[in-house]
């Protein structure tokens, strides 16, 4: 504040006697500015005092016809994709260092503090109000309602000779599955506020985004349930108590074993993964299976018994016995109970472990800098692999149309995204496609240098691919997938009509680049408006024969109108 400092009794934003106790706020965009606000510029251009010539383009007629220079991209450093992922995902609440939410740490260089949980209280949110969940229950999620969790804990402090309780703590999370309605999401967070009586840390976890600290409340025991509720009365613990009959399967994930979680998935062999192990339960027929992949890690493996046996305690006697199946030893009446046999890129067959973490970069460029930047498991634990560490939805539900690096060391993928078609269902043209062409061109080039370093004995092949036609080798990287025809449909649609199968026609990365940098066309094949051409410089990519077939003239020729004219010349010849 520039001035004399004012007294205490008078106000710091006391008006002036000149100006009004209101003001209007007003909100504008670019090239729609009101006059009441031109007026205070004395330089403010005005496009209606131009004279133009008459038979000339208007603004709009010109601005349709251009098209936005196209930057001029550098490939991202691929020494700094080799680099070491980040260190574990750590808590760090009121100024103290958490970790996982449990275990000793060091605060100074002869002192230690201990996280101990005291309590855990759940709260299921349902049409604005909160249904407080018993123990026994606390475990047990479903993917289409919001949660309120209080996790209650205090710090042990270690000085070397005497051990000291600090205060309790309490901390709250509030957890919104995939399924849950956007006014739900909201009513969850309005009441964790409410619930928050001691004013802690409140902490948002999505499902499948958990933090290490929000699994290790549930000690290995949460189970993520993607079909709904039985029963929701009052009460929601009535629902915890009836069951379907039919087969539920779930798939393992967590690499601790305090944070070990399962995951329910379609019930059909087509939902198997060689490196992740599975639990399927029959409570009809009282039989509980636990599937070990023929790639899965031991830690899993071990993890897997114990979850077997764990959810038991769900189905209230209904399911006694637990069986454990080795890939591809599976009796008869395990394959029954999921529907028969279908492909899901089994990889038993296979002379290599395949135990390392995959990993997956998204390209992006605007900020007008190409960049990688990786796609990393919250739950992710130091030099253990993560079989699984990254989901569906990290591709569909990144900004579209995406370009994304699958790294799964022995073969190496690019997932490119769909163009959102308008309202009207057109297809869109113009500046965003050929930037997008440019991103992918310097995309395959980043992805060329980041093979070259892998140093690895293997030479992993590279395939691009697109959204809709994954191949099954693709989806088995992810721990459970379903299948967008929607998604399909807009490919087939943006591609002219032409249906591809499911995986597509496998097409190595450098073929694919050889295209995109293709510098000559036919006319026909111009028309179609291949990726990476520039729809307002078609007649560039005809050879000189072609150019002086189509066009009538040469080069040299064309160069020499006038730019209207050769606009109207190319207009006249399809190449506009």
């Amino acid at each position: 504040m520039i001035g004399s400092v004012p007294k205490k009794t008078e106000s710091l934003c006391a008006l002036p006697a000149s100006r009004p106790t209101w003001a209007m706020n007003i909100t504008t965009i670019q090239g729609k500015e009101p006059i009441s606000l031109r007026e205070k510029f004395s330089d403010w251009p005005e496009p209606g005092r131009i004279i133009k010539m008459k038979g000339h383009a208007t603004d709009d007629q010109e601005k349709q016809n251009q098209v936005a220079p196209v930057l001029q991209l550098k490939p991202y450093d691929a020494n700094l994709m080799h680099q070491t992922q980040s260190p574990e995902e750590v808590l760090k609440l009121e100024h103290t260092v958490l970790g996982r939410g449990r275990g000793t740490f060091k605060k100074y260089e002869s002192e230690e503090i201990t996280v101990l949980t005291d309590n855990v209280k759940v709260w299921l949110v349902h049409e604005y109000k909160n249904y407080e969940i018993f123990p026994e229950y606390h475990h047990m999620l479903y993917s289409n309602e919001g949660y309120v969790v209080r996790w209650e804990y205090h710090l042990e402090e270690f000085d070397g000779f005497v051990r000291k309780n600090k205060a309790k703590r309490c901390a709250y999370y509030f957890w919104q599955g995939t399924e849950c309605e956007i006014n739900m999401k909201g009513a969850t967070a309005l009441m964790t506020v409410e619930l928050d009586k001691e004013k802690g840390p409140q902490i948002r976890v999505t499902q499948n985004r958990e933090p290490p600290s929000f699994l290790n409340l549930f000690k290995g025991k949460m189970v993520v349930r993607t079909d709904k509720r039985p029963l929701l009365d009052r009460d929601p613990n009535l629902g915890r108590r009836s069951y379907p009959l039919e087969v539920e399967m779930f798939i393992v994930r967590g690499e601790c074993e305090e944070e070990v979680h399962l995951h329910q998935v379609a019930a059909s062999t087509a939902s198997l993964r060689s490196r992740a192990c599975f639990v399927v339960v029959a409570p009809g027929n009282g039989e509980v299976f636990v599937w070990v992949g023929a790639k899965a890690t031991s830690h899993s493996r071990q993890f897997a018994i114990t979850a077997g046996n764990n959810i038991l305690d769900n189905y209230n006697g209904a399911v006694a016995s637990v069986t454990k199946v080795e890939e591809q030893c599976e009796p008869a009446r395990f394959i029954m109970l999921l529907g028969g046999r279908e492909d899901y890129g089994s990889l038993v067959g296979s002379d290599e472990s395949h135990h390392y973490t995959p990993r997956m970069f998204i390209f992006t460029s605007t900020s007008g800098v190409f960049k990688a930047d990786e796609v990393l498991c919250p739950h992710r634990v130091p030099n253990r692999d993560t079989q699984y560490p990254f989901i569906q939805s990290d591709l569909y539900d990144a900004n579209q149309p995406a370009l994304i690096l699958v790294d799964a060391k022995y073969q190496l993928w690019l997932w490119q995204g769909w163009f959102e078609s308008s309202s009207e269902g057109e297809r869109t043209t113009g500046s965003s496609r050929q930037h997008f062409a440019q991103n992918k061109k310097v995309a395959m080039e980043t992805i060329n240098e980041y093979v070259e370093l892998m140093m690895l004995a293997e030479n992993p092949k590279v395939y691009p691919i697109e959204a809709g036609n994954e191949p099954t080798e693709f989806i088995a990287l992810f721990p459970f997938w379903t299948d967008r025809e929607d998604i399909k449909q807009q490919f087939t649609r943006d591609q002219g009509g032409i249906h591809k199968t499911k995986g597509g026609r496998r097409t190595s990365i450098n073929t694919a680049y050889r295209l995109l940098t293709r510098t000559e066309y036919t006319l026909e094949e111009l028309k179609q408006k291949p990726e990476g051409v520039d729809p307002s410089k078609l007649e560039e990519y005809l050879s000189e024969e072609e150019f002086k077939k189509v066009l009538g003239i040469t080069r040299e020729e064309f160069k020499a109108m006038k730019k209207w004219k050769q606009v109207t010349l190319k207009q006249q010849k399809g190449l506009y």
